[in-house]
């Protein structure tokens, strides 16, 4: 169990200022200048959630597509914990959890919360699940797609909403995009076309869920 403390740095030139984990740091001397470190304050802890009673206005579950980074695909995982997501489908060449170190480090854990199932083909898997009912959605940057934030799903709608995240690289499969009812992509406002998948799939999670 972490032991966090505030400690500062005695050496006013310096003035380093952190929090340490008592547990695996032991030594009282600054990591930069070497001056000794003294105890400032306690961290504040987990004060619980101002949203705990909040839910989500739809069901929804994650349709990952060959993603590459096992570091992207665990805080996928841990986001879709946050967010109240159902499941995730672990497609293609994407990381599964039990098989890399970097999911199980950004999961932190919330690969054994969320449910997920792998399938080797998600275009197979997409029009599998299409007949069943779902509402499938992409986040992909086209021409034609609709700024996330002037979607707002309509309440009435029952269905299951599935979230297509696409490959780093090559984005959604074309196949998969000509199956969706909806592309949506999130405005960029600097000199990059996009954000990296697990941010830009944290700000849809919740957008999709909660609005």
């Amino acid at each position: 169990m972490p032991n966090f403390k505030f400690m500062q740095c005695v050496n006013t030139v310096c003035n380093l200022r952190m929090p340490i984990d008592l547990n695996q740091y032991s030594g009282k001397f600054c990591p930069v200048c070497g001056e000794p470190m003294e105890f400032v304050t306690d961290p504040l802890g987990f004060m619980g959630s101002p949203g705990t009673s909040t839910q989500p206005k739809r069901e929804m579950v994650v349709i990952l597509d060959n993603l590459r980074s096992a570091y992207n695909v665990g805080a996928i995982f841990r986001t879709a914990d946050g967010a109240g997501i159902k499941k995730l489908f672990l497609c293609g060449i994407t990381p599964t959890p039990g098989n890399e170190a970097g999911l199980e480090k950004t999961a932190l854990g919330a690969e054994d919360h969320v449910p997920w199932e792998y399938h080797p083909n998600a275009l197979n898997l997409v029009e599998d699940r299409k007949s069943e009912g779902l509402q499938l959605i992409a986040l992909e940057r086209t021409v034609s797609s609709t700024p996330i934030f002037n979607f707002h799903p309509d309440r009435a709608d029952q269905r299951v909403l599935a979230l297509v995240v696409g490959n780093e690289k090559a984005g959604v499969d074309p196949g998969i995009m000509d199956l969706c009812e909806q592309v949506l992509a999130i405005p960029m406002m600097g000199g990059k076309g996009s954000l990296n998948v697990g941010v830009a799939f944290g700000i849809a999670a919740y957008w999709l869920s909660f609005v």
